[in-house]
């Protein structure tokens, strides 16, 4: 199967997409243009051509003859097996100094210029590329047993089963990266009409344990937008990474649930079928998202030993970094505003380390004070 990256440069007048699907929109119009001179992807293959650092002739095709060759306004051309990773970045470092952006459609991932990583939830994931190329000595991880790859295999087939028949888009390829010790198996991301919800299975190893993660997150552009307000110094992760949680979270296993036997396993699949499916799709609109990440519906979570955890998936949503479920009382969570922001100013405090306690309260009052000064209440 071959690995193609996808390079453009952005239409005039047209907004930098904010999110994947506004990066896949972009590339579908792009590819019903009339042929013209592309003098950037000219400028790209030229500095892909002088990359020597994984040998004198690295790429799968010559890129300069390639790039003369495209009068599309989408350059598609394949990367090798043999150091990938590298070279992705090497394309990604020299298309966004460019204005060109990257999309690498196998792995869900666009890098948009002049440094942004879309979805963001991949930020994490493009920061682990950089590691392992810039790390050559680090140990590598442990191959897959059997074991583990059966319970991959049969836990990617799960997802795709409810996944892919409800919008969401999957990579057609998992990138392999040597140095990446929970490796990324598959990716799944839809757009919704309040933003858009992503799905990531990874799996690793730990203490010799064969172990998988299903990572979801569900996020609105709506709250995304008034957390980029009030805190311009974050990056898109944190202003996206809004109404989170780990697959194993239902059965009182925080993020990376060993499967070691079958029973382990489909435990995990019955979770992913419920309440994982329904609660994906109960979190499509504005309203609805913020019923869960109120309580209504409440999905309690196993009676934690600390009485001060999360009881219930609303509750990990408010103690979790960020300020979504506070954003979206404030939208739409009428006579409860008052309530969630007391919950939301002493969860911090009590969970903050002793010397941030006060600045965790100052954050609390920063988002207050701007809703109250910026935002119009919707109920």
């Amino acid at each position: 199967m071959s690995y193609d990256l996808r390079v453009w440069e952005q239409p005039a007048g047209q907004a930098t997409p904010a999110s994947f699907e506004e990066v896949l929109r972009t590339w579908f119009s792009l590819e019903l243009e009339a042929p013209a001179p592309r003098p950037r992807f000219a400028a790209l293959a030229t500095q892909m051509a002088a990359y020597k650092g994984c040998g004198e002739a690295p790429w799968a095709s010559d890129p300069v003859a390639d790039a003369k060759a495209c009068t599309k306004a989408v350059w598609t051309f394949q990367l090798p097996e043999a150091h990938r990773v590298q070279l992705l970045r090497v394309v990604a470092k020299h298309a966004n100094a460019l204005g060109l952006t990257v999309l690498d459609d196998q792995q869900g991932l666009a890098l948009v210029p002049p440094d942004r990583v879309l979805p963001p939830e991949r930020a994490g994931f493009w920061l682990e590329t950089a590691q392992a190329v810039e790390e050559p000595t680090r140990e590598a991880a442990a191959p897959l047993t059997l074991a583990l790859q059966a319970s991959r295999d049969e836990m990617r087939a799960a997802l795709n089963a409810l996944l892919l028949q409800h919008g969401f888009i999957a990579p057609r390829l998992a990138l392999g990266l040597p140095y990446y010790r929970a490796q990324a198996e598959a990716t799944y991301f839809r757009a919704t009409p309040v933003g858009g919800q992503s799905v990531t299975l990874l799996s690793t190893t730990v203490n010799n344990v064969p172990c998988l993660a299903v990572d979801i997150n569900v996020f609105s552009e709506e709250i995304a937008a008034i957390q980029r307000a009030i805190f311009p110094e974050q990056d898109e992760m944190f202003f996206r990474r809004q109404m989170s949680f780990w697959v194993g979270i239902f059965q009182g296993v925080y993020a990376y649930v060993p499967v070691r036997t079958q029973a382990e396993l489909q435990r995990m699949v019955n979770e992913v079928q419920d309440p994982v499916g329904p609660i994906l799709e109960m979190t499509r609109t504005a309203p609805d998202l913020h019923a869960v990440m109120s309580g209504t519906p409440a999905f309690p979570l196993p009676a934690p030993k600390n009485p001060q955890a999360a009881k219930s998936l609303a509750e990990h949503v408010h103690q979790s970094p960020g300020y979504a479920a506070l954003i979206s009382a404030w939208l739409y969570g009428g006579k409860q505003f008052q309530a969630v922001a007391q919950y939301k100013r002493a969860s911090d405090e009590r969970t903050a380390a002793p010397a941030m306690k006060a600045t965790a309260v100052q954050r609390v009052d920063r988002v207050l004070d701007y809703l109250q000064k910026n935002v119009l209440r919707k109920a």
